[in-house]
């Protein structure tokens, strides 16, 4: 039998966003599920960082018309700017969100890795 290096998968972080909370990485997927006790359907947005970690978060309005399907592969960040009081649901106040998306899917540098983290590929070769 053909020994295996095996490293546990685990549930993305969830992210419940706080005033100036950010959180910045790829855009692996966007899930439809059911959530509260009304069963409620909303998205669920999972990212990866740079170094490896991963997040999800539940859609609000302003989310889910800025993140489309067409976003999955690409660099996003979604930062809680704060709420405006003049809205309200259920007694909550609604939360204000930037949405940025890179303009093209994110493709890491690929080639051979050095000692220092940077990476050499073929057209970094002079000759």
């Amino acid at each position: 039998m053909a020994a295996f290096n095996m490293k546990e998968r685990k549930e993305p972080t969830f992210v419940q966003f706080a005033d100036g909370e950010e959180v910045s990485g790829i855009l692996l997927r966007i899930d439809r599920m059911q959530v509260g006790q009304q069963k409620q359907i909303a998205n669920r947005y999972t990212l990866r960082d740079l170094d490896g970690e991963m997040y999800s978060f539940l859609g609000t309005y302003q989310i889910d018309t800025k993140l489309h399907t067409t976003d999955v592969g690409h660099y996003v960040q979604v930062r809680c700017e704060g709420t405006d009081s003049s809205v309200t649901r259920n007694g909550n106040a609604m939360k204000k969100f930037k949405v940025s998306v890179s303009e093209k899917p994110y493709a890491p540098k690929q080639g051979r890795k050095l000692e220092d983290g940077t990476y050499i590929t073929d057209e970094d070769i002079p000759f």
